[in-house]
């Protein structure tokens, strides 16, 4: 668990989630629609990141 929390993978974290709030924050002014904003952006980005790691750890596999 601790290689886990050391490992590079754990700074797109704090990356998603800076980039999430300024995303979610020039979409609108309300602060409900802020955070709605910013919880589905996160989710995106994050799923997207994972779609592209999987694909490129297939490829490593694949590929000798």
């Amino acid at each position: 668990m601790l290689q886990l929390l050391t490992s590079q993978i754990m700074h797109i974290v704090p990356l998603v989630a800076a980039a999430s709030i300024v995303y979610g924050a020039t979409r609108d002014e309300r602060p409900t629609f802020i955070l709605a904003h910013i919880v589905r952006s996160a989710v995106w980005m994050m799923v997207f990141l994972g779609v592209i790691t999987v694909v490129l750890f297939a490829l490593g596999l694949w590929i000798p």
